[in-house]
């Protein structure tokens, strides 16, 4: 052992080479900070300044909202009578439902029989399951034929979206604005148990969302449009070939001169739990939506690499100056720990900002302030995070066919996809763990 050290040692310059490693990872920990702060300081504090000296008429206009529905998301009763509740009056939901054997036809139908009192709530069964894209795809083109006369205005919502009471003021507003052709929002993980995978997906997903929100891709989960600027740009006819229902928004609106607006009221929580195999799957299959659609995706390999690379070297270089007594271990030690306290940091600064958007809920769609059990979880997840975060995003180059709720697409040239065999949703009857992601 001492002769193979004394063998590394003679041939590699270790102190310099630790000293470099640790200097490169603390800058680039500083950069990942910055981005959290810019965030924080311009994209959101900004924008909030903007909406909260707006307000919307109560009648400015009609909207539809889509909603499409495979298998029953754990809060989906929740959503549906949020939706029927909002405050904004002059409105319509169209669902599509997979099948009427599908576990959330019976949901949708309870929640309409009981609470939908001015017959605002629509239910159809998906007619055409479309071979050339994605089920949800298939869902809003059919509820695209669906939209009343009268209706001025589209809103997209995922069924793991749980809206507030102002949610449909909120993602109009914007809209009033004749160069913004698209309101977003974006999605914040806080499960109620700090279970390791559940926990695993919240860490990904603050910086994946902090890129969406700073990119101006938009989120479907809540997408609001004019109704004649869908129609006219073409985005119905490109959901027939495409996999995601968000992916092909944002060239489609950008044809016609009109910009994706991100509105931080529009931070939707998430509650639902999941496994870290659930969230090794989730999290490569959006980055597999991101290499098909999105350029900047090549930043994001970028990212992985480094950030796993260099905390990979610099625990090398740490164990290596330890074994041979270099001075340097004490300075990679430091780096690694402040490195992983900046980045800890970051997911900090980038939370208390989501907390702060979304000030005016409160109980259920509020967060609450983080307790040190779970703040020393994610402390000590986030180096677990670089390395797997850059395993998914391997996965996700080499992936040329991906599953979503039991059914199988293959990936095709050109954005386009195959769907291998449709069959109703059954239901995955393993899942035990309350209110768990489907």
């Amino acid at each position: 052992m001492s002769n193979a050290l004394n063998l590394v040692e003679q041939a590699l310059p270790m102190e310099p080479i630790s000293i470099w490693v640790g200097a490169t990872l603390l800058v680039w920990s500083l950069v990942h900070f910055g981005f959290a702060c810019f965030f924080r300081m311009i994209v959101v504090r900004k924008t909030l300044g903007q909406s909260d000296r707006e307000s919307i008429d109560e009648n400015g206009g009609k909207v539809s909202v889509l909603l499409s529905l495979r298998g029953c998301d754990p809060f989906l009763a929740t959503t549906l009578k949020r939706l029927l509740d909002q405050s904004y009056r002059d409105f319509e939901i169209i669902a599509v439902i997979d099948s009427r054997q599908d576990p959330s036809w019976k949901v949708a139908e309870q929640i309409q029989s009981r609470h939908d009192h001015d017959n605002r709530f629509r239910i159809f069964e998906l007619v055409d399951p479309r071979s050339t894209c994605g089920l949800k795809c298939s869902s809003l083109v059919q509820a695209t034929q669906h939209i009343a006369d009268d209706s001025e205005f589209v809103v997209l919502i995922d069924a793991d979206v749980v809206p507030h009471a102002d949610w449909l003021k909120d993602v109009l507003r914007p809209l009033r604005d004749p160069r913004i052709g698209v309101v977003t929002g974006g999605q914040w993980f806080s499960p109620e148990r700090p279970e390791w995978g559940s926990l695993m997906r919240s860490v990904w997903n603050s910086g994946a969302m902090v890129a969406t929100a700073i990119n101006g891709n938009p989120w479907a989960g809540t997408c609001a449009m004019r109704l004649s600027d869908l129609r006219r740009s073409g985005l119905v006819e490109k959901w027939t070939t495409s996999i995601v229902d968000d992916g092909p928004i944002k060239p489609a609106f950008g044809r016609l001169g009109l910009k994706v607006y991100f509105e931080p009221k529009l931070l939707m929580i998430n509650r639902d739990q999941c496994s870290a195999k659930f969230a090794g799957t989730y999290v490569t299959r959006m980055l597999t939506w991101s290499r098909i659609f999105e350029k900047t995706f090549v930043n994001t390999v970028l990212h992985a690499v480094a950030m796993a690379g260099l905390w990979g070297a610099a625990a090398l270089s740490f164990v290596v100056d330890a074994l041979l007594g270099n001075s340097t271990v004490v300075f990679v030690g430091f780096a690694l720990l402040l490195s992983n306290l900046l980045m800890f940091a970051g997911f900090g600064v980038i939370r208390q900002t989501v907390r702060d958007a979304i000030s005016f809920r409160s109980g259920h769609d509020s967060i609450a302030a983080m307790t040190w059990g779970r703040s020393i979880r994610m402390f000590l997840l986030i180096p677990l995070c670089h390395f797997t975060h850059l395993v998914w995003t391997f996965r996700a180059i080499f992936a040329r066919q991906a599953k979503w709720r039991e059914i199988t697409y293959r990936f095709l040239p050109r954005q386009s996809v195959e769907m291998v065999a449709y069959h109703p949703y059954v239901g995955d009857a393993d899942t035990t763990t309350a209110n768990a992601s489907i």
